[in-house]
Parts: structure tokens; sequence; C-alpha cells
């Protein structure tokens, strides 16, 4: 657990990933640490692989670390690079699909925090 005096350092190389070998995640802070507020963790897709619709009910917000891919919704679709982030409202239906040639290597923040614990139950 960290309290206010405490810095955890986590590395994502020693972190399990949960998922299949085209989509996993790899958490870095949700309420096994202590963390309160928000879960946060590393989403890699492999090329030509997308992740199933779905819908949260809470702020997603990702952060494209490498490669290219995009983010559809019932009404639209988000082209999204290395550099760009994206905020998805809650309630809203969607999916994320890489259109590269590498992975596509995303950070997400879940506020507040629930849908890390689904993540997690896929499983290492």
């Amino acid at each position: 657990m960290i309290d206010e005096r405490t810095v955890v350092v986590r590395t994502l190389a020693d972190l399990p990933s949960f998922g299949s070998g085209d989509l996993s995640s790899q958490i870095l802070a949700d309420e096994t640490l202590g963390v309160e507020n928000v879960g946060v963790g590393v989403v890699t897709i492999a090329p030509d692989a997308r992740g199933s619709r779905h819908v949260r009910e809470v702020e997603e917000i990702v952060f494209v670390l490498s490669g290219t891919g995009r983010i559809v919704t019932d009404d639209d679709s988000h082209d999204l690079a290395a550099g760009q982030a994206a905020i998805i409202p809650p309630g809203v239906h969607h999916y994320h699909e890489n259109t590269g040639d590498e992975e596509w290597k995303k950070l997400w923040i879940f506020a507040p925090q629930g849908p890390e614990k689904a993540i997690r139950a896929r499983g290492e």
C-alpha cells in the first residue's frame, strides 16, 4: 500500500500482462497499490487486431505511446498516432483497432477506477 510519503516506481517489463497475444494490458496503478481515484495502465494491440466493442461507465483517456490506430464509436472514428490523446466519455460504445504495421501501444486512464478489475479478470 502507498501512503502520502511513499513514491512507487513500476517498470512495464516487470508487470504481468492480462489478455491475449493480440491485445494485452499491464496495470500500472489501481486499488491494489492503494491508489484511490484512478486506474492507469498500458494496452498493446497487435497489427491488424482490434478489441471488442464495449462501453464504460467511467471516463476513459488514452494516450498513444507508439504505433497508429483508430477508436471507432457508433457515430464516428478517430485515427490516432504517437503523441495524441483521446478522451472517451462514459456511456460511449466503442472499440480500438490497430491500423498500422507495428504494435499500437497506449496508456489508459480510468476515472474513477473500475474497468481495470475486468482487465485483471482476463488472467495472465
